[in-house]
């Protein structure tokens, strides 16, 4: 397992935990239990350099594991080095080619991995 793939992935779940909670406190009570109902969310990454899953708690927070979850709401399949270059640019057209080249692909295994495949694809671009 690469180290430099767990950095990113922590770099990742930093994002998205502030990007939550900040989205959290902008909402009404109900709409935050709205938002609880549909956690704990959890997304599997796998790439050549490592895996790890991201589980997306009620109260807004993110924890990594370095075990991935056997029932994931979404998984995210990669080449490293592509998903990197995608967070980085987060460009729609770029995202688009390596999707249909085959270098990432997502996939969702439920209702909640359904919504949350689009908020993962503005992430990295599309």
């Amino acid at each position: 397992m690469s180290i430099e793939f767990y950095e990113f992935i922590e770099r990742l779940r930093i994002e998205a935990e502030k990007a939550i909670k900040a989205e959290l406190s902008r909402r009404t009570v109900i709409e935050r239990v709205g938002f609880g109902l549909f956690m704990p969310l959890t997304i599997n990454i796998i790439t050549d350099a490592g895996s790890a899953s991201l589980v997306f708690l009620n109260d807004g927070s993110v924890q990594c594991k370095k075990n991935l979850s056997t029932n994931p709401n979404n998984v995210i399949q990669a080449d490293f080095g592509t998903l990197k270059e995608l967070y980085s640019s987060r460009n729609k057209s770029q995202f688009i080619r390596a999707e249909r080249e085959g270098k990432i692909k997502i996939t969702n295994n439920d209702l909640k991995g359904q919504q949350a495949e689009r908020k993962i694809r503005e992430l990295l671009g599309s």
